[in-house]
């Protein structure tokens, strides 16, 4: 394995990484697989006609003017895998290049779809800062598309997950809608349950709830705001400063990767994935899971992430190991070298496990 190095990171990147990547790279969109998938959703989507709505399904010869999911897929040299990347709020492709270096040269093909709003893919909301959504479904069935796209493209390797925050909540719903699918499923911080704040967790699903209700699914919550580019390593989640630094410049540049608050629909949908998450969706798992959460979260709660490995565990639903990465915040991925190396090689031990 060829690692990249704090000490010259950016550098290391460009000279090694970025090449490397660029040679097996192909960006692709979800349609018209899509359209299928679509069909499970029962929601109406908002068309460029003003007053005008429509319902999913799409229909096969209107592909050409549906949504359009933005997938940026490696393909390794010489497979033995296939993995779906599920990102996180606020998040976009070029963030996971240094995880997808990894995972090629372990021999792994890597999908990995920018979901709806964020990156170059389709928007429901004209606010490129907006994090919005009608139905915590909608991301759901959307990775799965993915996901069955990449199983049916590569029948023959088996299909893992691995999933980070608000990805980590809708790739935990997905394995357990489609318990099947995948070998193997790795969340890391995922959001079982977002923090709110100061505001407790009742009650901001009652605002929430409330605010979509009075037409207001797509206004800020309280605190989130447009993007501005003012974040310092300091406050962020990340525990590696090159690595802050290098994906912080590549978004300044790009208009398309300034997603940054959240809105009341996207908070109700989030809320709404946690409680199924929480009641039900833990019971249906069926994929060995590896679950990792930081030291110190200051986006989704700790307490629920160990609530529900426990169940999964107590209740022997499937193997499932729950480990802390000591000295982390929220992104594990983007750490010091020896934390994330270490990361990596739990990562790659567990899904060549079997």
């Amino acid at each position: 394995m060829e690692w990249i190095h704090e000490a010259h990171y950016a550098e290391e990147m460009e000279k090694t990484a970025e090449p490397y990547l660029a040679k097996r790279r192909k960006d692709l969109s979800a349609e018209p697989y899509l359209a299928k998938r679509r069909k499970d959703l029962f929601f109406p989507v908002q068309q460029k006609e003003p007053g005008k709505e429509r319902l999913f399904p799409v229909q096969q010869n209107e592909t050409e003017k549906a949504p359009k999911l933005h997938v940026v897929r490696y393909t390794a040299d010489q497979p033995k895998g296939v993995l779906v990347i599920s990102h996180g709020f606020t998040e976009s492709a070029p963030k996971y290049e240094e995880l997808a270096f990894y995972f090629l040269q372990a021999g792994y093909h890597v999908y990995l779809p920018e979901h709806m709003g964020h990156g170059n893919s389709y928007r429901m909301t004209e606010d490129l800062s907006m994090v919005y959504v009608d139905h915590w479904k909608r991301y759901v069935q959307e990775l799965l598309g993915v996901c069955h796209a990449a199983k049916s493209e590569n029948p023959e390797l088996p299909l893992s997950l691995f999933a980070h925050s608000m990805g980590g909540g809708i790739g935990a719903s997905a394995a357990a809608t489609e318990p099947e699918l995948f070998y193997r499923v790795v969340l890391s911080s995922p959001m079982i349950r977002p923090l709110t704040g100061n505001v407790p967790w009742p009650l901001a699903w009652i605002i929430a709830e409330g605010a979509c209700l009075l037409g207001k699914g797509k206004t800020y919550v309280p605190g989130q705001k447009p993007y501005q580019g003012n974040e310092t390593f300091e406050e962020s989640a990340s525990t590696s400063e090159p690595r802050f630094a290098r994906y912080h410049a590549i978004r300044d540049a790009h208009p398309e990767y300034h997603i940054n608050g959240a809105s009341y629909g996207w908070l109700a949908s989030a809320i709404r994935m946690s409680l199924f998450l929480q009641h039900r969706g833990w019971r249906s798992m069926k994929s060995p899971m590896l679950i990792f959460r930081a030291e110190s979260d200051q986006y989704v709660s700790l307490d629920a992430l160990k609530r529900f490995a426990e169940k999964i565990q107590k209740h022997r639903i499937v193997p499932c190991e729950y480990v802390m990465i000591l000295g982390t915040r929220h992104e594990l991925y983007s750490t010091p070298d020896a934390v994330l190396q270490d990361y990596m090689e739990r990562i790659l031990r567990f899904l060549s496990e079997g």
